[in-house]
């Protein structure tokens, strides 16, 4: 789907087939199909959509300028062709600014357009696509999101580098307006403020610097190296977003396949080459010293039941106390004792949305405590989802966040 997002934006670039009468008040020429044909190629490869097209917009000027004959005031030309609303509509038609979130909405509002933009989708898989909201946007949206920002680029730079360029003109005729009078009301013997007329001097002292720095996403790269926590759970089109800010390819991998709740066959070397990672060192962790050695006997069994080669860490430590099996009527008066006997520490209601949370305890999805730990554990018994993996791995997940007690809360 992000090369899908791809075809999308190329639609918008095809130039004008027709020529074109473009009238000015020093001559009327004609705009032909292979002049359009220029003006497009004129924005180097890889320049990002609303980018691209401020150098389209300076090419075709500078093609319109050049049918006119060499005395007309070439400034004057520019200004009236920029303002020729005709012209520039037609380039709004051929090339027009988009947004991000207007063309990936397209794509699941328009069937045509996603027909068109991903062809290799069957009729079915078009119709899952299709939702009655096309921005109400949900989290595997988001590398689409993010490759049509990249393939787009910045909607408003046409718009900031124009505004840049009248200002820095603006302060070039105020400063040669100022070096008149002084050269003029120079009558020194060695006429010194005629130095004010180098272009050396004119150049420090108007910044020509358009200054987008502050405009920059921070989070946009390129860097030098990433490091990609949870990483099991990374999409083909996710690691895409990742690779495209690091194109170094240094990354630091961590994760954890018995983590992954939409299941993890392969090997991370067979993972990170199908995404076009090749030079891997691999690491396993063997020893595991967070949780005790009572509960992960019980988690083991959980994964290796959907994932035999799991990498399960052993426990260097025991708890102390072993897996609880306790009706899920006992959750209140199981809390109420443990923070009576500990004044410090945390604990977590697992799976439980009934539960409300109080201080000390909190009350979570077992997708949301992933990578958090708690020194006590209650865990509701789930209803089965459908999918036996993710019915694990959210199980095994929960398990493994406690760092001293395990209690599996039973309905009975």
């Amino acid at each position: 789907m992000i090369d899908a997002v791809d075809r999308a934006v190329a639609f918008y670039e095809e130039p004008p087939t027709e020529d074109t009468a473009v009238e000015t008040s020093w001559d009327e020429v004609e705009l032909s199909a292979a002049d359009w044909d220029q003006a497009f190629a004129a924005p180097e490869p890889g320049t990002p959509h609303n980018e691209a097209r401020a150098e389209i917009r300076e090419e075709l000027l500078a093609i319109l300028v050049d049918k006119h004959d060499p005395d007309v005031p070439t400034e004057a030309l520019r200004r009236e062709l920029s303002a020729d609303r005709e012209l520039m509509g037609m380039l709004d038609r051929a090339w027009p600014l988009l947004d991000p979130g207007d063309v990936v909405g397209d794509l699941w509002e328009v069937p045509a357009y996603l027909r068109l933009c991903a062809p290799w989708l069957d009729e079915q898989e078009r119709r899952r696509l299709r939702r009655g909201g096309p921005q109400a946007w949900t989290a595997p949206d988001l590398p689409l999101l993010d490759a049509a920002r990249r393939r787009l680029g910045d909607a408003g730079s046409e718009r900031r580098r124009r505004r840049q360029d009248a200002a820095v003109a603006a302060r070039r005729q105020r400063m040669a307006d100022v070096v008149d009078d002084l050269v003029a009301g120079d009558d020194s013997d060695m006429l010194t403020m005629s130095m004010l007329r180098g272009s050396d001097l004119d150049a420090v002292l108007v910044d020509d610097a358009v200054g987008d720095d502050a405009l920059r996403d921070p989070l946009a790269g390129p860097f030098a190296h990433v490091v990609v926590d949870e990483a099991q759970e990374l999409t083909d089109a996710q690691w895409r977003m990742v690779l495209a800010r690091c194109p170094s390819r240094s990354l630091t991998v961590v994760g954890d396949r018995a983590q992954a709740r939409g299941g993890f066959a392969e090997s991370w070397e067979e993972r990170l080459a199908r995404v076009g990672l090749t030079a891997v060192r691999a690491a396993s962790l063997t020893v595991n010293y967070r949780t005790p050695e009572e509960v992960m006997a019980a988690a083991e069994p959980v994964i290796r039941a959907v994932l035999p080669d799991a990498n399960v860490p052993t426990s260097i430590r025991r708890g102390g106390a072993p897996v609880e099996y306790r009706p899920a009527a006992e959750r209140d008066a199981i809390l109420d004792a443990w923070l009576a006997e500990h004044d410090q520490g945390t604990a977590c209601v697992l799976g439980d949305p009934t539960y409300p949370g109080i201080d000390r305890v909190r009350s979570l999805s077992p997708v949301e405590a992933k990578g958090l730990e708690f020194d006590l554990v209650l865990l509701a018994e789930p209803a089965p989802s459908g999918d036996p993996v993710t019915d694990a791995v959210d199980r095994y997940v929960a398990m493994t966040r406690a760092t001293q007690r395990l209690v599996i809360l039973e309905r009975r």
